[in-house]
């Protein structure tokens, strides 16, 4: 709560500074906003981890993209095997292109077994995850296929 009301307030005042400055380019204007998106797609990023890590399907399944909602209900998408328990996460930075996003987070995880009809869980490991977003009607949500390469998305140089 207290980062959208200071995200709030810095957003005015760039705005201000950029037109008092004398580079009338925009470039200023297009790093707060930038600024101000990458706060916003880091707080919808970290909302969805600590709902995974919660273990609260129901989040998670409405942070997700439209497509992936329209595929599956929240009851489905809580049924989805990921062969671990999440532990702890941390969003560690963020990175925009377009439409699309790239968010770094840092997760700890513990990956579950299954040996003969026993579970066994294996000692918990920290990870760099490279998690995709994708921003539809100027919202961002989680990208159904994680992030993944597709094959209309554009290609960096």
């Amino acid at each position: 709560m207290t980062k959208r009301f200071r995200s709030a307030l810095l957003l005015p005042l760039g705005l201000l500074v950029s037109l008092t400055s004398v580079d009338l380019s925009g470039a200023q204007s297009q790093s707060s906003s930038s600024e101000a998106e990458i706060t916003e797609l880091k707080e919808r990023a970290a909302a969805f981890w600590a709902a995974r890590v919660a273990g609260d399907s129901e989040t998670q399944w409405k942070l997700l993209e439209p497509r992936g909602r329209g595929r599956m209900s929240a009851q489905e998408y809580a049924q989805t095997p990921t062969g671990g328990r999440y532990l702890a996460y941390q969003v560690e930075g963020a990175s925009v292109q377009g439409f699309f996003a790239t968010v770094k987070v840092r997760i700890i995880v513990q990956q579950i077994l299954p040996i003969s009809g026993r579970s066994q869980s294996l000692a918990p490991q920290a990870v760099v995850v490279d998690d995709g977003w994708v921003r539809i009607g100027g919202i961002w949500y989680r990208r159904l296929d994680d992030g993944q390469k597709s094959a209309t998305e554009p290609k960096q140089p």
